[in-house]
């Protein structure tokens, strides 16, 4: 009787053996997925390296193709093109300046004297208004514009025609200056 305890009915036994097989069943059908996935990627891997060897073939061919003195002339002008941008944005453009002061001038105010110095972006200014209250208003005109940073009058007289006689410095902002900034909004 203690044999019969001790050994695995049949029915059990047939259900370890399927046990077993179930699992060695399914680690087979693992490793064909895999050995089908690592197939799959070496293929992948194939065709990839023979497109990057014909993009590789294609650009040796179009470097065959171009020509040394066209690179050194593309070269050239681009140092050129960089040269004159430079020069461009150091250069000085006095034309702001004259039309900032057509636009803001006052019609009862007349300028006798303008001086210009750039490299203080001073507008140095003598004039006559037809009175206080113009003189006044052009100051606030000049005041008023955001291009320029600083306004200065003084030496008011009175002229031999009635005209009120003054002096004026403007300091204009640096865009004023440069090429292209200014000019178009005004």
């Amino acid at each position: 009787m203690a044999d019969i305890l001790k050994s695995p009915s049949p029915a059990a036994r047939l259900n370890m053996s399927e046990g077993r097989s179930l699992f060695v069943y399914g680690a087979l059908i693992i490793f064909f997925f895999m050995l089908a996935g690592y197939g799959g990627l070496l293929l992948l891997n194939r065709a990839q390296e023979g497109a990057r060897d014909e993009l590789q073939e294609e650009v040796r061919l179009k470097e065959e193709n171009v020509r040394p003195e066209l690179l050194n002339e593309i070269t050239a002008l681009e140092e050129r093109l960089k040269n004159f941008r430079t020069l461009l944005d150091s250069h000085v453009v006095s034309t702001g300046p004259l039309a900032l002061l057509e636009r803001l001038t006052h019609p009862q105010v007349r300028f006798t004297n303008f001086n210009f110095t750039p490299g203080d972006r001073k507008l140095d200014l003598t004039g006559e208004a037809a009175s206080y209250g113009v003189l006044a208003r052009q100051i606030v005109f000049f005041e008023g514009e955001p291009l320029i940073e600083r306004v200065e009058f003084g030496g008011l007289s009175l002229g031999q025609t009635n005209v009120i006689n003054f002096k004026a410095s403007l300091v204009l902002a640096p865009s004023m200056l440069q090429f292209g900034a200014a000019s178009p909004s005004l």
